[in-house]
């Protein structure tokens, strides 16, 4: 295949959102600011119907790979922008078009009336723009390139109210965190450079399935899990994620539900045939995951804000999917981050109709109560989602998270009873915020009179989300053959592929086990039973229990949170002390220091210098003299 025979709806993939953003930008943010958003949703639109061709284009067996341009170049190295558009990628692209054109729309709804309201969605878009080239990416240079684009997008719309000291720091916090991930993944693209003189994926997954020993394969396959930990929010760099609820509620369900966060799982997804060859990496991925899902589910049970008690829940499902990977299950990994990316994307945008009904930018669970009634809408959706999330038979999250289940459970050992934990502490929390958020009305809660439902803009693309995360369950079939497409037959005729295919781990999905099944449904009704106990049947109790020892571990995420907190007072002393002693007191003394000395040692020697020709002599004399004992000696 030739750039003439590249699908245009490939090509549209890109031309689109950066048609809408120079659009926006020139046109509209400079004469009608108030309709930046329509090009821009037009762009939603070509994308998702680009995305959704090129699905059934791969779906059917025509895959592709394809160098359009070379874009650097040093000596003999050279690095091309290319098209990589095969199973893993478009199953995911596909996901985040649509999810991500339905938040779109929902956040014309939400940030109508804001100041800002151009400049969101210029960056929003841009942030939309960057996962597309992250998901299409045929190369490490070039993933790389995206990924830090994305980075860049989420701070700007992390910290969008920058009038808030809370934004600008959650922000901060977002941004220097994940540089230190990004550092991770651009020291792993140069040893992929120097190791394997390539960054090309196809290449790479060639030479690795050679036989040939890498020396430099265990660092890189290292620094690639970091990068990943700190993207997907994983411990022990997860602890950004929860402050990052302080931008605007479309943020925090486009770029913490089904884009940005997930972007770690897919890199561990395109670089598994690396990882895997790593002895004792895929295991270690498996308790990063198992920790921090299990860690994350128990604190959001515990949390008060809405957004928070979700963020806490996509810390812990991302951890599932890293459970998924390390267990060399590929394609129950990414069955669950399509799964995930609908129901948690719901649940963002329910909460975000309710603090709308509130007339706030969040609300916690002090401030709502007996929701039911007076939004049904969102409750219906919600309910739905929560479903889904909790794994209740027949909805999406039952069949993707009895996959994950199911592969820890015949892993055995700590793993296995992990991932039921899990399953208990996500129906526990989810239940525990519908409980107090939709039902009832406890005296400790502040009642909200006139909270109505959300007009159709923000309620119709929640149904959507909700009624997805329903139906989610029937892409089983697809993603296994998504995931099957993502290594056959790329690049055509190549010979040796085949050999590729054994490397990313099991791509099927397995088959429903009745004993799994059966455990993670009781888990499920474990949490949520314990959730009615303790909201329902007995109101006081989430109240009653704070302002003790117990909250304090809670909300130190078990002391982790206070031990980064003086890891960085202890390294923003030492910058402090850098700066104060060795550069202004050392540095800067001895720089400014040495024009005095010049200065001093000019006017001695000037004072030797009177201009007077017996002293010239007698030096001349000295010096010949010295000269002359050196030659004779």
């Amino acid at each position: 295949m030739t750039a003439a025979q590249v699908p245009w709806a490939a090509w549209l993939l890109f031309a689109a959102p950066v048609a809408a953003i120079l659009i926006g930008f020139f046109g509209f943010r400079r004469f009608k600011p108030e309709w930046t958003h329509l090009p821009i949703l037009a762009s939603c639109a070509v994308v998702t119907a680009s995305a959704f061709w090129l699905a059934a284009h791969v779906y059917t067996g025509h895959s592709f790979d394809l160098n359009l341009f070379r874009f650097a170049e040093a000596g003999d190295w050279a690095v091309d922008f290319g098209l990589r558009v095969d199973g893993p990628g478009v199953a995911v692209l596909a996901m985040v078009s649509f999810v991500g054109s339905l938040i779109h729309l929902y956040a014309a709804g939400y940030m109508k009336g804001d100041p800002g309201f151009s400049r969101f969605f210029l960056v929003f878009h841009l942030f939309f723009l960057a996962m597309i080239g992250l998901l299409t990416a045929n190369n490490f240079v070039q993933l790389y390139l995206f990924w830090e684009l994305v980075g860049v997008a989420s701070y700007l719309l992390v910290g969008y109210w920058f009038h808030k000291e809370t934004a600008r720091k959650a922000a901060l916090k977002a941004f220097l965190t994940n540089r230190v991930g990004d550092f991770g993944l651009l020291l792993a693209v140069l040893l992929i450079v120097l190791q394997f003189k390539i960054t090309h994926f196809h290449l790479l997954y060639l030479k690795a399935a050679s036989g040939a020993t890498f020396e430099l394969l265990p660092v890189i396959g290292f620094l690639l899990v970091w990068a990943a930990c700190a993207k997907s929010a994983q411990f022990p760099l997860y602890f950004w994620l929860p402050d990052a609820m302080e931008g605007p509620t479309p943020t925090s369900a486009l770029m913490h539900a089904a884009t940005m966060v997930t972007a770690g799982v897919f890199l561990l997804v395109r670089s598994w045939p690396l990882i895997s060859l790593v002895e004792g990496l895929p295991h270690l991925i498996a308790w990063i995951g198992a920790v921090t899902a299990l860690g994350a589910a128990v604190v959001a049970g515990t949390k008060k804000d809405l957004k928070r008690i979700l963020a806490y829940s996509t810390v812990s499902h991302l951890g599932l999917m890293m459970l998924a990977l390390g267990l060399g299950q590929i394609a129950t990994a990414l069955f669950h981050l399509i799964v995930h990316g609908f129901f948690k994307a719901a649940l963002f945008l329910c909460a975000g109709n309710i603090a709308h009904a509130l007339h706030q930018p969040t609300a916690n669970v002090d401030d709502v109560g007996g929701l039911q009634k007076s939004m049904r809408l969102t409750y219906l959706s919600f309910l739905l989602a929560a479903l889904s999330l909790a794994g209740v038979f027949p909805l999406g999250g039952f069949f993707s998270k009895d996959a994950i289940l199911d592969a820890a459970w015949h892993h055995g050992g700590a793993l296995a009873v992990m991932g039921m934990l899990v399953a208990a502490g996500s129906a526990f929390y989810i239940f525990r915020m519908l409980f107090l958020a939709f039902y009832g009305a406890r005296p400790e809660q502040k009642q909200a009179p006139h909270a109505h439902e959300a007009e159709p803009i923000l309620g119709v693309p929640v149904l959507f989300l909700a009624l997805g995360a329903a139906a989610a369950g029937l892409l089983k079939e697809p993603v296994e053959r998504f995931v099957l497409m993502g290594w056959r037959g790329m690049p055509s005729g190549l010979a040796g592929l085949d050999l590729v295919l054994n490397l990313p781990g099991e791509p099927v999905l397995p088959h429903l086990n009745m004993t799994v099944a059966v455990l993670g449904t009781a888990m499920a009704a474990l949490g949520a039973f314990a959730a009615w106990r303790l909201t329902m049947s007995d109101p006081g109790f989430d109240w009653r229990w704070r302002g003790g020892a117990a909250e304090a571990v809670f909300e130190s995420d078990f002391g982790w949170k206070t031990l980064v907190d003086a890891f960085v007072r202890g390294v923003s002393r030492l910058a402090g002390f850098t700066g104060r002693v060795l550069d202004k007191g050392g540095v800067d003394g001895a720089v400014e220091g040495s024009a005095g000395f010049v200065r001093a040692a000019g006017a001695a020697i000037a004072r030797s210098a009177q201009g007077r020709i017996n002293d010239y002599l007698w030096w001349m004399l000295a010096g010949t003299a010295i000269l002359l004992l050196r030659v004779l000696r």
